[in-house]
This record gives C-alpha cells, structure tokens and sequence, in this order.
C-alpha cells in the first residue's frame, strides 16, 4: 500500500491575539499543516530510518502555500454605483484570476471585488508530510493604513479576512479564510510618527535606550485623551411657541462601549412636555457621484441602535443614560460612503393648557399625607424633533474583542 493514497491534509489557522485590530497593527496568525491519515505513524526514534525505507513510496506533497490580507467591498447596486466600475462585480466574476483553479486569488468566490490587499507572503513550496505529521509557520502582516474599517451598512459594505491558500501537486487551490474586524483611528499615523522622533544622542558611540512605543499604546493613549475632556454643553429646547426645557451633555466625543450621558431641565418651562425620546442613529450618506442616475432613492440612511424615553410632565429634572454599542462602526469616510452619528429627540408637548387640577403635586388644606390624581383623559399634544450630532470614535480592540462573535480559529481537511 502506497503513503498518502488516502491521505488527508489538515489546514488550523489561529489568530494569536484577537480578532478585532487597528488599521496599521501587526497581525500574527499560527498555521499548521498536518496529515491525518489514520495509518499508524512510527515512533520519533525511527521516523528517519523509516524515511530512508519509504523513498520509493508516495508521501503526502504540497506544492505551496501563502496568505495575505485583503478587503472587501460589496455594494447594493440599486443604489451605489462605483466610479469607473459600475460592472466591478462582473469583472471580478469572470477574471482569468478568478476563474482560475490554481492561482491565489484570495476573493475567488466572493460577492463585491477586492477593494485593498497585502502582498501575498509564501509560507513554505514543496511541503512533504509524512502520516500523523505536522508543520507550523507563523505568518506576520501590517494592516493597511489606507483602507476602510470594517462596516456592514445599508448600501455599503468593506469586510476584512485573512485568506491562506494551499495547493497539493497538480491539484486545485483550496483557501481557507478568517474574518477580522478592523478599527481605523484618523491621524493615528501622524501621531505615531511623532513618538517615533527620537533625540539623537550626541556621541555616536553611545547606544540610544529610547523605548519604542507600539501603535496600540499610542492609540489608547490619544482616545483616551480625547474622549476624557469633559465641559459641559448646554442647549435651550425652543418651539415655535416658546421655550420648552435646557439639555446638558458632559462631553461631545465617545468610544464605543462608552455611555452617553446627559441631563434635562425642565424648570423654567413655558410648554409642558409629557414626553421624550432621544435615540442613538447613525446616519450612512452616499455621495452624489456614487449614486445612480435618475435615482429616487434617498441619499441618506438612517438606522437607530439605542434610545431611550421617559414620561416627564411636571418633572423638573432628569437625565439620561445611552449605552453605545461595542459593535458599532466609528465615524469615518471612504468613496462611496460617509457615516456619522447623532442624538436623535422627540418631545411631545402640550397644545395650549392643561385642564385644572392635572398636577399631583398642588397643596391641600389641611396637608394629607397621601392624595389621590387622575391624569386628563384628552391632550392635544404636538410633536417637536431635534438632531444633534456627536462623535464617535474607536476604542481599545483588545476591549472590542471581548465581546466579539468573529472566530480566531478555522481549519479545512482536503
């Protein structure tokens, strides 16, 4: 009986760290290769006596394998039209690359097309593996600074995915992929290169002992820094009938997994509000030049992840607490999409004056320690709405990756 006749490599990738990162970390992913035929493998002391006996026979071969990191886009194409590629998905399809059975192409399959990419990094050409053994590389790459974060919208969507691609001899290329989740902090770069100008020492002989600062201490440190400054904002709420209550947010910039809070001020109010609403959106703009002609679709989505409301007539003071999903994608922009955040208000104010005795709160002679109040069965009520607009930014991947549902394992038997 040949070796490798009914031989079975196994492919495992594992993320070493998580599987959430920032747009210019280094990335570290542990490959290993095995053959799990069933067949009895000899023993270590005799594993190289065993090989010089079995030349003649056939051993599992690979021809190569690489991996590489590569974004994806992918469009609702009712809706978004890519400049210079309104047949990008057709191309992408029906490519010599992608048709091919035994070239990387790491998108092979996919819907959208390959919006950036890594070089393809060569693990290993001509692997042998005898049965019940096993091989392991570590592959390293730099996230690119220039793409998208990772964004799963309406009309838009950029996904990352390491894709390892293996070929036995004169056989089909089979990949194997993992998600990852991309953050992007804008400046990062700049910021980072400004930590990295160190002070030459003057004698030449002398070896510097400056530390080097990663990206992930840098980036920590400026969102801390940013979305720790606190000054408290406070806005008027006016209608067209006069002045309704005062807002007040302690701070204008939030990471996600952060909570937004805020306060009401009713005091002074010359309108009664019996109720509010204030919601977390995120606003998805397409840009004119991306849109199809004669569309009549609107250029702006919006999608609420969080609200909360309370029924305040005749309360004088309140607050608010937001919880801003670790899951959800910070501002930013790209060519084809824009995405902001926004406090979304609704208040319900009365029309004209409410009936007499609708307080619980009027004084009785001789004072009762309890009373009894029924609310009016009829308001005439108006609606009055605010958008106002906040900045989210990223936060810590390490944080992120706790509560991520993306695997940092994978593996394939061919």
């Amino acid at each position: 009986m040949l070796w490798g006749s009914n031989a079975m490599i196994e492919i495992k990738a594992r993320i070493l760290r998580s599987a959430v990162y920032l747009s210019g970390e280094t990335l570290q992913c542990e490959i290993t290769f095995s053959n799990v035929n069933t067949k009895e493998c000899p023993s270590p002391r005799k594993v190289n006596h065993y090989k010089e006996e079995k030349k003649s026979d056939k051993v599992e071969r690979l021809a190569w394998s690489s991996a590489q990191i590569h974004c994806q886009c992918s469009v609702m194409s009712g809706r978004v039209v890519i400049p210079g590629k309104e047949n990008a998905t057709a191309l992408d399809n029906t490519s010599p690359i992608s048709e091919s059975r035994t070239s990387f192409a790491p998108s092979r399959g996919e819907q959208g097309h390959c919006l950036i990419s890594t070089e393809p990094k060569i693990l290993f050409c001509d692997l042998q593996l005898y049965p019940g053994e096993s091989k392991t590389f570590l592959y390293s790459e730099k996230v690119p600074v220039n793409g998208p974060p990772s964004y799963k919208g309406h009309t838009v969507k950029y996904s990352y995915k390491i894709t390892i691609g293996t070929s036995r001899v004169n056989s089909q290329i089979k990949l194997l992929r993992l998600p990852i989740r991309i953050l992007v902090v804008p400046g990062l770069q700049e910021i980072e290169n400004m930590f990295s100008l160190r002070e030459q020492p003057k004698n030449p002989f002398l070896q510097s002992k400056a530390e080097t600062t990663s990206l992930l201490d840098v980036a920590v440190d400026f969102l801390t820094s940013v979305t720790s400054k606190r000054n408290n904002h406070v806005y008027n709420i006016v209608s067209n009938r006069g002045h309704v209550g005062k807002f007040c947010l302690f701070k204008s910039a939030y990471r996600i997994g952060e909570e937004i809070v805020g306060s009401f001020d009713f005091t002074d109010s010359l309108i009664p509000c019996l109720k509010f609403t204030v919601t977390l959106q995120s606003e998805e703009h397409i840009p004119e030049e991306c849109r199809p002609l004669n569309s009549k679709s609107a250029d702006m989505t919006h999608t609420s992840h969080c609200s909360y409301q309370e029924h305040c007539l005749h309360t004088k003071k309140t607050h608010i607490v937001l919880p801003v999903p670790i899951t959800a994608t910070p501002e930013f922009v790209s060519d084809l999409v824009c995405l902001k955040w926004r406090l979304h208000f609704e208040f319900v104010l009365v029309c004209g004056s409410l009936p007499a005795g609708a307080s619980p709160l009027q004084s009785t002679y001789p004072p009762l320690d309890t009373a009894t109040w029924q609310g009016p069965s009829n308001i005439e009520t108006e609606l009055l709405t605010w958008d106002f607009p906040v900045k989210l930014l990223a936060t810590n991947p390490v944080q992120a990756s706790s509560v991520s549902l993306l695997r940092t394992t994978n593996s394939i038997v061919f």
